[in-house]
């Protein structure tokens, strides 16, 4: 009942948390195919020189010089075995580790999950591990290797089925052409197997991050659960508000004295505007405020000996539609700058 009320989508939080519990949508038989693919292209090229190879080694292996049978003789035999074994399948056996690797990169990107490491009881308790293997999701796994197995176990008897005439005739072959023939016959099957693989791969990793997706959604509370948290605490982030206004209004006040002329609209506005010739392009608001600020403006200026003109028209104007730091409207510039004519007038009095 809980999961048919999972509606909503996954979150990025929900998918970078479930990737760093390493749980990554990831097919491993998309994997599987690649290899065998990438193993059957290697095949065709170094396929000459691993069967000229392994011929070379069954003669030596067939062809005993020595007839006294010795344990340093089989020592001899099986190291001289292991060391042309490995010259011979070392190319092909770093080729599939670095396929290996790469087809898994391409799923999941480099990722290091450090809590897929941890232990949890819950992956050995027998109980939980009993009911996990009657789980949906284990029989539509069951399911599909079971329908893997069959279509390619039937595809190889097919290839092989086209071949038994051929296979019959070998009981008088050279050993050679029978190495060749097996050797062909192992090419074929590679590159068929891999590609009918690949396909089912590519099906299956469709699949599995469709069902990824469903395994993390989400339901409508859980959604809003972490946007809160996300978000953090309203009164918390109501606080940091009010420390930051109070902080600005401590930086604005600051700057009152640096001001030319207050414009007031006696008790409800007060703007304080600033114009340095050769400097500001235009008026700069510095500070403003209404009610109690703008009577703390006001104290400010007098305080600092700046010039306080009313003129409310002006004033309203100024405090809604400039803000603090930036320079006048050009609609503005007549009206203030017969203002800062009066400042003028009213510095030279002093």
């Amino acid at each position: 009942m809980a999961d048919e009320n999972k509606t909503e989508d996954p979150t990025g939080k929900r998918l970078s948390d479930a990737a760093a519990e390493g749980n990554i949508p990831k097919s491993r038989e998309l994997a599987t195919a690649i290899i065998l693919l990438g193993g059957a292209i290697f095949m065709h090229f170094y396929g000459p020189y691993f069967m000229k190879g392994m011929g070379r080694l069954m003669r030596e292996m067939l062809t005993v010089r020595d007839h006294n049978i010795t344990v340093d003789n089989l020592m001899a035999i099986l190291v001289f075995t292991v060391k042309e074994v490995g010259i011979i399948v070392a190319p092909l056996m770093a080729l599939l580790l670095i396929i290996s690797i790469a087809a898994n990169v391409m799923q999941v990107g480099f990722v290091f999950t450090p809590k897929a490491l941890e232990l949890k009881w819950d992956r050995i308790n027998p109980f939980t591990g009993f009911g996990r293997f009657f789980s949906k999701k284990s029989l539509v796994e069951l399911f599909k290797s079971i329908f893997k197995i069959f279509i390619i176990g039937w595809f190889a008897y097919y290839i092989v089925k086209g071949k038994m005439e051929t296979i019959v005739t070998l009981a008088d072959a050279d050993i050679m052409d029978i190495i060749e023939f097996f050797g062909e016959l192992m090419y074929e099957l590679l590159w068929k197997i891999g590609l009918m693989t690949l396909i089912m791969a590519l099906l299956d990793y469709m699949y599995v991050r469709y069902q990824h997706k469903q395994d993390l959604k989400m339901t409508k509370q859980e959604v809003k659960d972490e946007h809160k948290q996300m978000e953090g605490d309203p009164q918390i982030k109501q606080r940091i508000r009010k420390a930051q206004r109070d902080l600005a209004r401590q930086r604005m006040m600051e700057d009152v004295p640096k001001a030319d002329v207050v414009v007031t609209n006696p008790t409800h506005y007060a703007v304080a505007l600033r114009y340095n010739i050769g400097q500001d392009r235009a008026p700069i608001c510095l500070a403003k405020g209404q009610r109690l600020m703008a009577l703390r403006i006001r104290e400010v200026a007098k305080e600092n000996g700046i010039l306080i003109h009313e003129d409310p028209p002006v004033a309203r104007s100024l405090f809604k539609t400039v803000d603090i730091g930036e320079e006048i409207p050009e609609n503005l510039f007549k009206a203030v700058a017969e203002i800062l004519a009066l400042v003028d007038k009213f510095k030279n009095r002093l």
